[in-house]
């Protein structure tokens, strides 16, 4: 009994590991049949505002599977080397750039396949480089087998941004030619004076009289201001809309305002009020500040230049300016550069082709049971004496094995141990073996009786 356990647990954990080696065999054959992807290297040249200067260059890798399977998509992975573009110019905040890349197909189908990406920016300079954005997968699927030609094509970018609204007021001081006047110190100012300008400060508050009642006054207490006609005042700026704010007074006159360098300015009269009736003449104490003189709200965001030339009058004054920047719902495209491949670029042809069929699993042997198999039949032995009969001698032996023998298929059990382990000798006989032997000996000691029987008999009749 002990035997059986012990062969039939090694043979348990044999089975065992057999099971797991065809398990790895299965997993090893069912890998992933995808081929791996080739990469092509080429160099773009780019032109347009984006790329103004020298070496603009973009290396360009792509990864192109060598073949697909059917009804799998071809999938063209872009990566793009260090850039280099540069910000056009200052933003606040929403800047973004934005990248498309194009292959053609041919054979299959014909079309192209795209790849995009976008790259956001905080706070940028004039000047800072321009991170490239990661590039998105291409992909498309094809139902035919055959072969698919892949041609790059060229790589788009464009910078843009959504400008946050603003109105910004800037004084009359800021500008870069003067930098001893005002606040703001005027180093990097908008404001540019061609001509002979004077400046006066702290107006109203040392001659008060000089303004109308409740009267603000001038924007900081300070203007600039030119007496000879021809001279002008020049305002560069990002947004999308301009006010020019100045005085009213009797003794103003004309300014001709140009956008943009237009063929015909725009003209504005100091000497008005706003509801275009004339400033009273020679009253003192009538003059009245900070007038928005004009205003243009509707300019397309960007970079504009406003020129304010004094055309008549006694005086002509630049008091400050309110830079406007309007509410945007969707970026602002500022710039753009076109990338294109060599004149000869390498072209890669893919393969589409069917699946390969599936591995079949090797089949595993289960790990046999053993049962409880039924009694052998009972073993008769009947002798009949050649003399008078006799009352009939029946002696049965009834051999039952002491552990059922298993079904097929067999195990082979090798036994192990010795007299101190509780389990037989692996050179000892076997169960069959013992079991045989028994038999054997129940089957002797029977017909030994019966012939120690019949002998006794024939010795009685003897002596009668």
């Amino acid at each position: 009994m002990v035997r059986w356990g012990a062969g039939l647990r090694r043979t348990a954990a044999t089975s065992a590991l057999g099971l797991a080696v065809g398990s790895l065999v299965v997993l090893a054959s069912s890998q992933s049949l995808a081929d791996a992807a080739n990469n092509y290297y080429y160099s773009y040249t780019c032109t347009g505002n984006l790329a103004s200067g020298a070496n603009k260059t973009v290396k360009v890798k792509l990864s192109i599977p060598q073949s697909i399977q059917l009804g799998k998509p071809l999938e063209v992975g872009w990566a793009l080397s260090e850039s280099p573009f540069v910000s056009p110019g200052n933003y606040a905040t929403t800047s973004q750039l934005a990248a498309t890349g194009t292959v053609g197909i041919s054979g299959l189908w014909d079309g192209t396949l795209d790849s995009s990406g976008t790259k956001d920016f905080a706070t940028l300079k004039n000047g800072d480089k321009l991170e490239l954005p990661a590039m998105s997968i291409g992909s498309a699927a094809t139902g035919k087998e055959g072969e698919i030609k892949v041609k790059p094509g060229n790589l788009k970018f464009s910078f843009s941004f959504t400008p946050p609204e603003s109105n910004v007021k800037v004084n009359d001081t800021d500008n870069p030619s003067e930098t001893a006047h005002g606040p703001s110190g005027g180093a990097h100012g908008p404001i540019t004076y061609i001509g002979n300008w004077d400046y006066s400060s702290k107006r109203k508050a040392t001659n008060p009289e000089i303004f109308a009642p409740n009267d603000p006054g001038d924007h900081l207490d300070d203007i600039h201001y030119s007496t000879v006609n021809g001279n002008f005042a020049s305002v560069k700026f990002v947004g999308t809309g301009i006010e020019y704010i100045s005085e009213r007074d009797d003794d103003m006159g004309m300014v001709n305002i140009t956008v943009d360098g237009a063929a015909t300015p725009v003209t504005v009269d100091a000497s008005k009020k706003a509801d275009g009736s004339a400033m009273p003449a020679d009253k003192a104490g009538d003059k009245l500040g900070q007038q928005v003189l004009w205003s243009r709200t509707d300019l397309p965001y960007g970079e504009h230049t406003v020129k304010f030339e004094k055309a008549s009058g006694k005086h002509m004054l630049v008091d400050a300016f309110n830079l406007i920047t309007k509410k945007h719902t969707s970026p602002v495209e500022l710039v753009e550069a076109t990338c294109i491949p060599p004149s000869d670029p390498e072209i890669v042809t893919v393969k589409v082709e069917k699946a390969p069929a599936s591995p079949t699993p090797t089949p595993t042997t289960p790990t046999p049971s053993p049962t409880t198999a039924a009694p052998k039949p009972t073993t008769t032995v009947t002798t009949t004496p050649a003399s008078t009969p006799k009352p009939t001698l029946t002696v049965t032996a009834t051999v039952t094995p002491t552990r059922a023998t298993p079904t097929t298929p067999q195990v082979v059990v090798t036994p192990s141990g010795g007299a101190q382990t509780g389990e037989a000798s692996d050179d000892g006989p076997s169960g069959m073996g013992l079991i045989g032997g028994g038999t054997a000996m129940v089957l002797g000691s029977v017909l030994g009786g019966v012939v120690l029987k019949r002998r006794r008999a024939a010795h009685v009749r003897g002596r009668g």
